[in-house]
């Protein structure tokens, strides 16, 4: 279980307990949802940019909105997946900054975290909008290879169990 800090908190509670953004609880993520994912991206984007004397402040905001974009993205292993998965990769961020400047007043770093975090598809302008990027990245990959663990993991124990 991670901690989040009292600073992280203030900026964050606004947003998270938003009803709107509550909804992300219930879109799935690899094996999490999209809600958890994004708190953990931006709990670890906040942590580097505090440590680096970073607008702090707009990571977190920006990097709790970089997915809130309210629909299931839906992969099927078919032909189309790696055109479905681009596709996704450019709309998403456009989807979630008109959802996030719907509901919350944004500055034009925060802006550009939510559009810019689909690097190469998008482009980070600042400082912090790479660190949200990269940890963007890392954490759906480590999420992404949980999931794969598991998963194999349960068809090894079908396949011992079907003698």
């Amino acid at each position: 279980m991670v901690y989040f800090d009292n600073r992280f908190m203030e900026i964050a509670r606004p947003i998270i307990e938003h009803d709107e953004y509550q909804q992300m609880r219930h879109l799935k993520h690899h094996d999490k949802s999209v809600y958890e994912h994004s708190l953990m991206v931006a709990y670890h984007a906040y942590k580097m940019a505090y440590k680096n004397d970073l607008d702090w402040v707009s990571t977190i905001r920006g990097a709790l909105l970089h997915d809130f974009f309210l629909y299931k993205f839906k992969k099927c292993f078919s032909l189309r997946i790696i055109s479905d998965s681009i596709q996704h990769a450019i709309v998403h961020p456009i989807i979630a900054f008109d959802n996030a400047k719907q509901f919350f007043d944004l500055n034009e770093k925060e802006e550009n975290i939510i559009k810019g975090h689909m690097f190469p598809f998008g482009l980070p302008k600042s400082k912090e909008a790479w660190i949200v990027s990269y940890v963007d990245k890392y954490l759906a990959t480590y999420e992404y290879a949980q999931n794969l663990k598991i998963r194999s993991k349960k068809k090894s124990q079908v396949a011992y169990n079907v003698e």
